[in-house]
């Protein structure tokens, strides 16, 4: 049901919503017992749907997220970073997740998360407050494991309602294992939109090119879908009804690529909402994406 007083959003965004802690650059990584200094730190969202949101929230997109968190510091902090009619908060007993994301120097990052309150995200928590909407984005699967493993029953409802679903499901811990590929592979005739990067798409398929990767994912997806491929510095390409698209990006000093992804999500699919065509879309994505790596504060426009 729609929670009393909600108006149908254009966008739902279900997934992780979390605190990222990003420090660096760091060149390398200390030996058991040593300690070493970085001379950046930022506290901020994170979470692929978190990043998603801000995005969209900083684009005017008509969205709505629905998420957990934690009773704690960080939960409550959480809370104040987004309006009240943006995210439907769901309350949590555990701890509010947290990722500590080190960037090197160059462009290459790791991370190391703590999963807390989104271990235990389901989706019969989130099945009675989901709205009618014009799309999903089903983000951060896997680190959001009972609500992956009940991806087949929220894409059914998805599909029954005629909301169009894209997924970004991310990198897995354990990498693409054969029954993991079957899974993903599964859920893809109930998508729409299938926004991933080169190295998912590649080692999914196990393709050398994001444009044979398109071509063979294209045939799993649904009769009407869009397979995307981000391509970081190098742009995009989708592929669409037989047809490819790319879209270049423009070269940039890169200040902070955490969360690039998930905001190259929300701008294609602002873009798509308000009516854009697919190769107008990869390039108003690929350009918020550019200029949100590229701006402290961070800046989307």
């Amino acid at each position: 049901m729609t929670p009393p007083g909600r108006h149908h959003p254009d966008l739902v965004i279900l997934g992780n919503v979390n605190v990222d802690l990003i420090m660096g650059p760091l060149a390398q990584w200390p030996a058991e017992g040593e300690e070493v200094l970085v001379p950046h730190l930022r506290w901020r969202v994170g979470g692929n749907a978190g990043n998603a949101a801000l995005a969209c929230h900083a684009l005017g997109t008509d969205a709505l997220t629905l998420t957990s968190v934690g009773d704690d510091l960080a939960g409550t902090w959480l809370r104040t970073q987004f309006p009240a009619h943006a995210v439907h908060w769901l309350g949590s007993a555990s701890p509010t997740s947290v990722t500590a994301a080190f960037s090197h120097p160059g462009s290459e990052r790791s991370f190391v998360t703590y999963l807390g309150h989104l271990q235990n995200l389901g989706w019969p928590d989130l099945a009675p407050h989901l709205p009618p909407a014009r799309a999903a984005l089903l983000a951060g699967a896997f680190l959001t494991p009972r609500l992956r493993q009940e991806y087949p029953a929220l894409l059914a409802r998805l599909n029954a309602q005629g909301t169009a679903a894209a997924l970004d499901f991310g990198w897995p811990d354990g990498g693409f294992t054969p029954d993991l590929r079957a899974e993903i592979l599964n859920w893809l005739p109930s998508v729409q939109h299938l926004l991933i990067n080169e190295l998912e798409a590649t080692h999914l398929t196990g393709l050398s090119t994001p444009q044979d990767a398109a071509r063979h994912l294209a045939t799993h997806l649904h009769p009407q879908g869009v397979v995307v491929i981000k391509c970081g510095p190098r742009g995009a390409v989708a592929r669409q009804g037989g047809q490819e698209y790319a879209a270049g990006a423009p070269t940039v000093h890169v200040i902070d690529s955490v969360g690039a992804g998930d905001t190259w999500n929300a701008a294609y699919l602002h873009a798509t909402l308000h009516g854009a065509g697919l190769e107008d879309a990869l390039h108003a994505a690929v350009q918020v994406a550019s200029r949100a790596i590229s701006t402290e504060p961070r800046q989307f426009r």
